[in-house]
């Protein structure tokens, strides 16, 4: 289950936040020559949960999908519009991995950005349609909820878990009816170690008694 007020407060946050940060650079002398209009969403299907033996910390590996449109000068040619537009996407790329290198709220910085250009189409631009491209740009985040300022046993403990759904703390977990209240019922869950099946397929779990992970060889 992804922890969306920390996902929020990596794409939002107006000092570090990705998209503030790609917003101020649009506006210097780099992209002068373009004009741009961005856009995203999460594909919650791709995140992964990872606890290490070795770390105290669950890490989160959330893929991004950047969809951006930028707008050319009708009068330039086909051609040229193409290879302007693809030193935009280096230079978008180039400032995406500038941002996961000064975030300290990443585990690693961003290894790998992938996508597709689009060709040369009409796109909607202040409600009519200029010719420009669309960019997707896709990467991985890799980050922990100790690292954001969050508290990652309340975000727990605010959450419904469902069974076979990985543990994102250790705990003890309630089973919960399909009304939200609790049956009384715990279970013993290891961060990382997919949640016991429940009694009936309406149920989930709830955080009551998180733990500390610990280091087993110590």
């Amino acid at each position: 289950m992804i922890q969306i007020p920390i996902v929020r407060q990596i794409l939002l946050d107006p000092h570090r936040g990705l998209l503030p940060y790609l917003s101020e650079k649009l506006q210097t002398q780099s992209f002068s020559h373009f004009k741009a209009q961005f856009g995203f969403h999460v594909d919650e299907y791709c995140t992964q949960v990872i606890s290490n033996d070795d770390s105290p910390e669950i890490q989160t590996k959330l893929l991004f999908t950047l969809k951006l449109s930028i707008v050319v000068d009708s009068q330039t040619a086909s051609d040229q519009a193409t290879l302007h537009a693809l030193e935009f996407q280096e230079l978008l790329d180039a400032q995406i991995i500038r941002w996961s290198q000064d975030n300290e709220r990443l585990l690693k910085p961003i290894s790998e950005i992938k996508g597709a250009l689009s060709q040369l189409l009409e796109i909607p631009f202040h409600g009519g349609y200029v010719p420009g491209f669309e960019i997707t740009r896709q990467f991985y985040l890799i980050y922990s909820a100790g690292t954001t300022g969050l508290s990652q046993s309340e975000e727990a403990e605010s959450s419904l878990h469902s069974p076979g759904e990985r543990t994102p703390i250790s705990g003890q977990y309630e089973v919960i009816n399909s009304n939200g209240k609790g049956t009384g019922l715990e279970v013993t869950s290891t961060a990382g170690n997919p949640l016991p099946p429940t009694s009936e397929s309406d149920q989930s779990y709830r955080l009551v008694d998180p733990t500390k992970h610990k280091n087993p060889n110590k």
